[in-house]
């Protein structure tokens, strides 16, 4: 069994680590949970676990099923909405809720994480724990997972490129 050097897990809707799973999206836009009294990058490989409740679900599930993980690849920080409202088309999540993440906490900038996806070799069942619940971003998941067998979701140079892509949208001034 091969795994990450930690059980760190990303809280993230389902809907964007679908959108990570397909190559559709090569960056993670984050400021922080309710709980989190700051966000941080906790781990450069961490588990994506999926949540639901921002997309319409009010309850719990006994257990979600982890299908990815990811790599920091490459990071930013914003603190100007023009700037966000360049990365609208490159993420699966509403301009409304974009900005949303833009409004919480407005002293702490918006982080960018550009990430290189793997898919796993089996998708691993974890039950859920009540320590998992809440607004915070970052976790510890029990289950023991195995990334053995991991295939990357894009190629290096389909992800270099994309990430450039980034950064050239980031850099430039109006």
């Amino acid at each position: 069994m091969r795994k990450l050097p930690n059980h760190t897990a990303l809280k993230e809707w389902s809907s964007i680590i679908d959108a990570l799973g397909r190559g559709d999206q090569v960056i993670l836009i984050r400021k922080g949970g309710i709980a989190d009294p700051d966000f941080g990058i906790e781990a450069q490989q961490f588990h994506l676990y999926p949540t639901y409740f921002h997309q319409g679900e009010n309850e719990h599930r006994a257990s979600v099923t982890i299908t990815h993980w990811c790599e920091v690849a490459r990071t930013w920080r914003l603190r100007d909405t023009d700037l966000l409202a360049r990365l609208e088309p490159l993420v699966a999540m509403p301009r409304e809720s974009l900005e949303a993440r833009y409004r919480f906490r407005p002293d702490q900038a918006l982080h960018v994480i550009g990430v290189r996806t793997w898919r796993l070799a089996k998708r691993v069942e974890v039950k859920f724990n009540e320590e998992y619940a809440g607004c915070r971003s970052w976790l510890s998941v029990d289950d023991e997972i195995d990334i053995e067998g991991s295939t990357p979701v894009l190629g290096e140079n389909e992800l270099k490129a994309r990430l450039e892509s980034v950064e050239a949208l980031l850099s430039v001034t109006v």
